[in-house]
């Protein structure tokens, strides 16, 4: 599963946070998009309420990652959607297909001291706590708490769904403000969303 670490790691890796979303508007100067096409024609779509982040999103022709934010928030634009919590996603895409493995190796991978430190912010795996791991829907979820300094006020909480599209290798990850965490049920809801979205996206893409 060498081969396969380095991938995860790159993509597990390419973390970014900010804040905010998207929607079509009036108002032209804050137009925002829902979604955002990459090289080899994946799509990233964003789920109801979320919208593609412009200023901080990195298209690449290599691993790229998509925020997403608050449409109404980025449109400036009370009238447009948003999300139900108020947090900020990042989608993380690797550039190739790999490997990926089954998802309960995934998931076991992930839960031993090699995977907690990827997963860790600081690459330590005593910095992050995993609460909860699991698949779903055709992915790996997981909710941690990551106690090392995750820097423009991001608490500790983490949540995290991966999975592959036609090969290629995405993390959906989800960071609340330290000051607004939100609930189990709220996290859980949110990723689903999210995941379901972007394979509506990608009808024709093969599936796992």
């Amino acid at each position: 599963m060498s081969t396969w670490t380095s991938k995860a790691a790159l993509a597990v890796a390419l973390f970014a946070t900010a804040a905010c979303e998207t929607e079509l508007s009036d108002v032209r100067e804050h137009a925002v998009q829902r979604q955002v096409q990459l090289s080899g024609g994946l799509v990233v779509a964003g789920a109801r309420g979320w919208c593609v982040d412009e200023l901080t999103t990195r298209i690449n022709p290599g691993p790229t990652v998509v925020v997403l934010g608050s449409c109404a928030a980025l449109a400036s634009n009370p009238l447009l959607s948003k999300p139900t919590v108020e947090a900020v996603l990042t989608i993380s895409v690797e550039a190739q297909s790999v490997d990926v493995p089954p998802l309960d190796s995934l998931a076991a991978f992930l839960s031993t001291t090699d995977g907690r430190a990827l997963l860790a912010r600081d690459g330590r795996a005593e910095s992050l706590d995993l609460l909860e791991i699991n698949t779903r829907n055709d992915a790996v979820i997981l909710h941690a708490l990551d106690t090392s300094d995750g820097g423009v006020l991001t608490g500790e909480d983490h949540w995290r769904a991966l999975f592959d599209i036609d090969g290629r290798f995405v993390t959906v990850s989800l960071v609340t403000p330290e000051d607004r965490p939100i609930s189990r049920a709220q996290g859980l809801a949110t990723l689903a969303a999210q995941v379901n979205q972007l394979k509506s996206a990608n009808p024709n893409e093969r599936q796992p």
